[in-house]
């Protein structure tokens, strides 16, 4: 009765507010003062190495474009990598150099060279590289006359110095500088150096980094990232994270699974995966047993008990092949695609669709619920279905905006939320009232993508970067690379408490928002 309540008042109602001088603010703070080096962390695509250095606690791995990977030494463990959201000008590592002397990490990018102030813990432009460590040659003489593999510490081993090294079943080296994965594709060896402790580790052009044990001339190389994709979307399933979007071009691609727990990566790429049409994924959704995939060539499951895969297309009843958003309602699956909505009963096993054509060849870009009603986005406008009696109408909205070219939409707190091309407008469900907001788009290129919600505030994934709404300050604040973004064009927002999980163009990007006595 509640919702029907709504219904009754939302259609009649016809008063709306307009909220004056909506400015939206951008960064005019010096970031290293305002932000923590952990407020920003990126994981982008990480897999190709382009130059290795050890240094007092860490190995520090540059690569072609996720930034600097980290692995303490002496603990064992991968630490948040340095990137753009760190403080680097570029993600895109030509060379990694730890100065002894100076106890500073240097980093040379297409932008210049930079050097991490460990005292003050953030990256600012330096000078021109100092020289590397390397193995004294005293060092090197006892090494050549043993006749072993035992490199010295700190020695960079030519090709031809390389043993055949063992590897596990999932690849196999060739020298002097290849390896071989499952699927037989080719990967060349980077960069190499000694630690200490006897470990070679290098750097390869795909499979992330290598380490080989030069006592037992054991190899295992290490993924430690996500995959060669443009990330559209994530999705917390226990202790997993599954990452998805639109492949590079360049291989590893595929859906990313990144276990938090044993801190592994893994990639699953449709050409290799059995009834996995597709790997360009839009849009991710999940429950207790299944990992939905949207992609632009179908619906893909993966059943987590069996760990297989299967496809659904137009040739199953889809309405269209290119999926934009899915959602869970009672069990049922709903998927909006380029022509319309269909859903899924629990199961999974069938796509039905509805006998009301009020959306067939509409696109739909977003769903969301209220009540028993579900609620699509749409280019013509907000559209109610009901689920009980198979009907659908026109949502008529009492925002002075124009209510049609909605791309993003949701409800939180007994308030439903609107944004597209004209702007955002809100509706107090309680009160009646909208309120529209109509400058917005002045300062919003593009499409607003998402919306998503922490305690005071309404945040909106757009074109133009991540802009945060403060309800309570009616205050606008839109963050960019220029805060730490590792991309403007966010796609997706995920709330996990304190930290959104942003999927943007060029990486996840991982944002502190709530932190004392910070204020934009």
């Amino acid at each position: 009765m509640l919702f029907k309540k709504y219904i009754l008042l939302i259609s009649i109602f016809t008063f709306c507010s307009v909220i004056n001088a909506q400015v939206v603010h951008q960064i005019y703070f010096d970031r290293f003062t305002h932000y923590n080096i952990d407020d920003w962390v990126t994981f982008a695509p990480a897999a190709e190495i382009t130059s290795i250095d050890i240094g007092d606690d860490y190995a520090y791995f540059g690569t072609r474009y996720g930034g600097i990977l980290r692995y303490h030494l002496y603990d064992h463990f991968w630490d948040d990598p340095f990137t753009t959201g760190s403080g680097l000008r570029s993600n895109r590592i030509i060379k990694v150099v730890y100065s002894y002397e100076e106890r500073k990490l240097f980093a040379q990018t297409p932008k210049g060279v930079d050097v991490y102030n460990r005292a003050f813990n953030y990256w600012e432009p330096g000078r021109e590289l100092p020289q590397r460590r390397t193995a004294s040659e005293a060092d090197i003489a006892d090494f050549r006359k043993q006749k072993d593999y035992r490199f010295p510490a700190y020695y960079r081993p030519s090709n031809s110095e390389l043993p055949d090294f063992f590897t596990d079943f999932d690849y196999l080296f060739q020298p002097p500088n290849k390896v071989l994965d499952k699927h037989n594709r080719v990967f060349k060896l980077t960069d190499r150096v000694v630690d200490i402790w006897e470990n070679l580790w290098l750097g390869t052009t795909g499979l992330g980094v290598g380490k080989a044990d030069l006592n037992t001339l054991d190899i295992s190389f290490q993924p430690r990232s996500v995959s060669n994709i443009h990330p559209r979307d994530i999705l917390f399933d226990n202790q997993n994270i599954w990452i998805a979007g639109i492949p590079s071009g360049k291989a590893p691609a595929g859906v990313t699974l990144w276990d938090t727990e044993e801190d592994t990566w893994s990639y699953f790429e449709a050409r290799f995966e059995a009834d996995m049409h597709n790997d360009k994924i839009c849009v991710i959704a999940g429950n207790k047993n299944h990992i939905f995939f949207g992609s632009n060539a179908g619906l893909i499951k993966y059943s987590k008990k069996k760990k297989k895969w299967r496809s659904f297309t137009t040739a199953h009843q889809l309405e269209s092949d290119r999926i934009n958003d899915l959602f869970f309602f009672k069990k049922k699956l709903f998927i909006a695609t380029d022509e319309g909505f269909n859903w899924m009963e629990p199961g999974y096993r069938k796509i039905s669709e509805s006998s009301d054509l009020k959306l067939d060849n509409v696109p739909i870009y977003q769903i969301a619920a209220l009540d028993s009603i579900i609620l699509f986005a749409t280019k013509n406008g907000v559209y109610q279905y009901d689920p009980q009696n198979d009907r659908i109408n026109f949502f008529t909205t009492g925002s002075s905006l124009l209510d049609i070219g909605i791309t993003a939409i949701d409800v939180h707190s007994d308030t439903l939320w609107l944004a597209g091309k004209y702007g955002v407008m809100r509706c107090d469900l309680r009160t009646e009232k909208w309120t529209s907001f109509t400058q917005i788009q002045q300062y919003i290129k593009g499409t607003i993508h998402d919306v998503a919600f922490t305690p005071g505030n309404v945040w909106f994934a757009c074109d133009s970067g991540l802009l945060k709404y403060d309800v309570e300050r009616n205050y606008w604040y839109l963050y960019t690379v220029k805060d730490g973004l590792a991309d403007n064009r966010v796609y997706h927002i995920d709330v996990d408490e304190d930290y959104l999980w942003l999927s943007t163009e060029m990486g996840i990007t991982i944002f502190k928002w709530r932190r004392h006595n910070r204020l934009e």
